[in-house]
């Protein structure tokens, strides 16, 4: 059959060819054809090894690569979350603040005046 002297580039080709002509006797019922490609392709596990160790570190890699992916993109939705509650924030203030004519105190000189309120008066809700 083959070599065990094949580079894994062709290993993983002759893998891949078996693959989907397995694929093809299951869809055909063949179940005889189906079982011969299942001995070739252990036959082919066990004289190549080295090409079963690298598939398994470029899964782990691919499963690595997929996590943070999916971390990335979560990080990246709470992120446009929260801008888009500042924005909403700001539009509601500066709508506030056009609706009484009066001039606009920042934002934080509100929030400051509205935590010292609460620390000299503890009863207010």
């Amino acid at each position: 059959m083959m070599s065990s002297k094949q580079s894994a580039v062709t290993v993983r080709m002759e893998k891949s060819r078996l693959t989907q002509a397995r694929t093809l006797a299951l869809r055909r019922k063949d179940f005889a054809e189906v079982h011969s490609i299942d001995s070739q392709l252990a036959e082919l596990n066990a004289a190549n090894p080295e090409v079963e160790r690298e598939d398994t570190a470029t899964d782990i890699m691919a499963k690595v690569n997929e996590r943070n992916r999916r971390a990335n993109l979560e990080a990246t939705r709470k992120a446009e979350q929260m801008e888009a509650e500042r924005r909403k924030r700001e539009r509601k203030l500066a709508a506030a603040m056009r609706a009484s004519n009066s001039p606009a105190p920042s934002a934080l000189a509100s929030l400051k005046i509205g935590i010292s309120r609460y620390a000299t008066d503890p009863a207010l809700p």
